[in-house]
């Protein structure tokens, strides 16, 4: 595909991107990754979205008053996260790309559908750390492979107790660490190139003006009516990735 065309996509898929993370406070990987693995695959597509995503995440992480808090209380399931989402990656470049990519739309699924029916859970504090260990190991091998953050980490983040701000936060935080390791691992294996660096570097400014937009529209619409339109689209997008691949290539 011609650059010109990449670019023209990427500027779409980051502001569209910012904007949902702006009105609900995540999506961004989501819609970025939807966008560009549909239109240029899923391993251009990693190599693309890591710096916005970072600097969007670095951006939610340092924008609340808890970060200590967080950090004392989540060390162990960032330090875990960043030893299981290294070495997945150094493998996507000699597995078929269609199950990575049908893995991909599976957890998309799965996390829009866990959201729309509201599943929550809760966990009690002592058992915290003994669960993080194989939860973000789970959730690490995964983002190394699809480049996705959300399924279980959310989830168990929620049953946390964080209440909204901080649960915000801490996504921010965990999302900026994810994405940083992966980058290093995706440039340590020559997956990231020149090109895709240009292109990273050309949505920062669509990611950040799409944020912008959407932090202010998210006070003059219904939040919640736009969260579940926004996980439906999601869903039916997962289930089609996920077809498509197994399916059609």
């Amino acid at each position: 595909m011609p650059l010109v065309d990449i670019l023209a996509i990427a500027a779409v898929a980051f502001t569209l991107a910012g904007f949902v993370k702006g009105v609900v406070g995540f999506g961004f990987p989501i819609i970025t990754l939807i966008i560009l693995t549909l239109t240029i695959g899923l391993l251009d597509a990693l190599a693309i979205v890591v710096l916005p995503t970072i600097v969007v995440n670095i951006w939610q992480a340092s924008s609340g008053p808890y970060l200590a808090d967080i950090v004392r209380r989540m060390w162990l399931y960032f330090l875990v996260a960043m030893i299981f989402i290294w070495f997945p990656s150094a493998y996507l470049s000699a597995v078929n790309i269609k199950w990575p990519t049908a893995m991909l739309g599976a957890i998309l699924f799965v996390f829009a559908l866990s959201r729309l029916l509201k599943v929550s859970f809760s966990v009690p504090r002592k058992w915290e750390r003994p669960l993080s260990v194989p939860l973000v190991a789970i959730n690490g091998m995964l983002t190394g492979m699809t480049g996705s953050f959300m399924v279980p980490s959310v989830l168990f983040m929620q049953a946390m107790g964080f209440q909204r701000d901080m649960l915000v936060q801490a996504m921010g935080i965990f999302f900026a660490i994810s994405t940083i390791v992966l980058a290093v691992s995706l440039g340590r294996n020559d997956l990231i190139s020149m090109e895709h660096v240009r292109v990273s570097v050309s949505a920062l400014v669509p990611s950040i003006l799409g944020l912008a937009i959407g932090r202010r529209v998210r006070l003059k619409i219904d939040e919640e009516r736009f969260q579940q339109l926004f996980l439906v689209s999601v869903l039916l997008l997962g289930g089609y990735i996920s077809y498509r691949s197994v399916v059609v290539l």
